[in-house]
This record gives C-alpha cells, sequence and structure tokens, in this order.
C-alpha cells in the first residue's frame, strides 16, 4: 500500500510538472509578456532585461516554483529587427524543467504618427528544454523497489513558438502558440513519457490617460491548452506619476492578486506580488509570492 502512494504521489507530480506547469504561470505577466508570446521582442525602444522568481502554493512541500531571466530590444534604427533570450527553470516535487529560448521577431510600422506610433511583429523563438526526474528526491517505504528507479533521468528536447503582437501607446493585444511540435520525452522504466501540450495564449490591455498624473491600465491573458479548460486572467493597474502603482488581478478557478510596482525613469523597476488561493488548495497552501526585477537601457543600433 505504501508503494502504490508513493507511485501515485510521483504520478500526480509528474503530471502537474507535464501539464500545468509546461510552461511557466505568472501573475506578473503584463511587466513581461515577453515570456508568452516571442513576437513582443524588440516591440519597445529599449532593451528590456527581467529576472523573476515565483513561489506556488507557498507552505505546501514539493510546491511549484520558477526563476526566469529574460532580454529583449531592438537593433534597428528603423525598429524592425527585434532579438531575445529567455533562460527559466521550473522545479515541481521531484522533477526538474530547465531551459533557453532565442526569439526573432520582425516589426512592420501600421502608423508613425507622433506619440501614436503602432506597430505589428511577428516573432519565432526556438526552445531547447531539459526535464529531470528525481528519484532521489524519493523517500521509498522499500528501498530497491524495482517499480519505481534508482537513479536520475534527464531528456532533452527542442520546439518552437510562434507570435503576433501589436503595439501602441495606448494598447497592446497579441497572439502566440507555444511549443508549436508538440515534442516528446521518453523515460526508462515505468514512468510515463511526457509530451509538450501545445499553450495559445491571447493577451491585450489598454493605458486611460486619467489626467497629467494618474493612468488606468486593465488587461487581461487567455490561455487555452488541449485536454484542459481555458484559464483567463483580468488585471486593473492604477499609476501615479507613470512610476508608481497598484494593481488587482483575478484567474479564474485559481487566485485573486494584490500587486504593487515601481518604474524608475532611469530603467530600474521592481514588482512584488501575492496570490490569495481561491482553489481547494486554500486549505494546504498560504498563497504564491512573485517577484521581478527589472533594468530597461539603450544600446547602439547596428542594423539599418
Amino acid at each position: 500500500m505504501k508503494n502504490f502512494i508513493i507511485i501515485f504521489v510521483l504520478a500526480s507530480c509528474f503530471f502537474v510538472a507535464a501539464q500545468a506547469q509546461q510552461i511557466h504561470q505568472l501573475t506578473q505577466y503584463m511587466t513581461n509578456d515577453f515570456a508568452f508570446n516571442p513576437a513582443v521582442a524588440g516591440s519597445q525602444d529599449n532593451f528590456v532585461s527581467k529576472f523573476g522568481y515565483r513561489k506556488q502554493w507557498a507552505g505546501l512541500e514539493g510546491a511549484p516554483s520558477t526563476g526566469i531571466l529574460s532580454i529583449h530590444g531592438n537593433l534597428s534604427e528603423k525598429r524592425a529587427v527585434g532579438l531575445g533570450a529567455l533562460f527559466y527553470s521550473d522545479v515541481t516535487g521531484p522533477t526538474r524543467r530547465n531551459g533557453v529560448q532565442l526569439a526573432y521577431a520582425y516589426h512592420l510600422p501600421l502608423s508613425l504618427e507622433f506619440e501614436n506610433e503602432t506597430y505589428l511583429g511577428f516573432g519565432i523563438a526556438g526552445a531547447l528544454t531539459q526535464y529531470t526526474l528525481r528519484f532521489t528526491d524519493l523517500v521509498l517505504a522499500d528501498a530497491g523497489d524495482p517499480t519505481i528507479g534508482s537513479t536520475d533521468q534527464n531528456k532533452m528536447g527542442g520546439d518552437a513558438h510562434l507570435g503576433i503582437y501589436v503595439s501602441n501607446p495606448k494598447y497592446w493585444a497579441g497572439i502566440a502558440i507555444n511549443q508549436l511540435f508538440a515534442s516528446k520525452f521518453t523515460f526508462e522504466g515505468s514512468v510515463e513519457n511526457i509530451r509538450n501540450a501545445r499553450h495559445a495564449y491571447l493577451t491585450g490591455g489598454y493605458n486611460f490617460t486619467i489626467n497629467e498624473m494618474f493612468t488606468l491600465s486593465p488587461g487581461t491573458i487567455v490561455k487555452m491548452v488541449r485536454g484542459s479548460k481555458p484559464q483567463a486572467e483580468l488585471n486593473l493597474r492604477f499609476a501615479y506619476d507613470k512610476q508608481y502603482w497598484a494593481g488587482l488581478a483575478y484567474r479564474t478557478e485559481d487566485a485573486v492578486s494584490i500587486l504593487l510596482g515601481i518604474d524608475l525613469r532611469q530603467g530600474f523597476n521592481l514588482t512584488y506580488s501575492y496570490d490569495i488561493t481561491t482553489s481547494a488548495l486554500n486549505q494546504v497552501s498560504n498563497g504564491a509570492h512573485e517577484i521581478t526585477v527589472g533594468y530597461n537601457f539603450k544600446v547602439p543600433k547596428v542594423i539599418p
């Protein structure tokens, strides 16, 4: 019976890593939408760098945690060519998922009116992912049980992401398909294989100017994964002097979030969010914490 429980827990953790956490879940997606859409690369005049860490379901042993480092920008005088890179690490129970993505985007001007420039971007990213199953993290009732592996297993595979993104000082919208090829990872022994699930993301938002000092920015992201119910997240940010802001967010059947942020004119920015779990996991979870530190900077344009 104990062995059955261990196998069940292992399978559950593996399922979470293979399905729900295949692509990082971020409450602060609106501060780093490049993490979901390669077409965002180079959509701003500055280079944008971000480092974020998320601890989900705090207080629950083996709960998912995610670290992300990303950078993207435009090297073209005409703001046409965008490049970006993203590195991430996801940990859920005995599973690890590490990866790197390299993105290229091309942006077409739809309007070049002063303070109303609008660009349409098309992006593609190549992704390399390593899945790791750490049997050494498991405490077995019967050591050496042949139904459970005794050594860690690593498998590596590639995939691709596609995206479209339209941006303007007042609004933004995008659509992306991630893990386009649905790559398969085959493990030895009795562990089931993992196949990447295609993820579709729809994003959008608008900046309303209340007066010279205050802005209001509603936004949304909708995630669709084959075999799962679509999940939507709505957020509302209230900013003062374009530097200090606070926000609220709601993720369907999951959490309500509180967000605080600082965007200094020198290029530094900091965001913190706390998720209040609304699902049945609120009985064993203390919510989720997420923090992102960023720096925006300019580089010389090397492409005509």
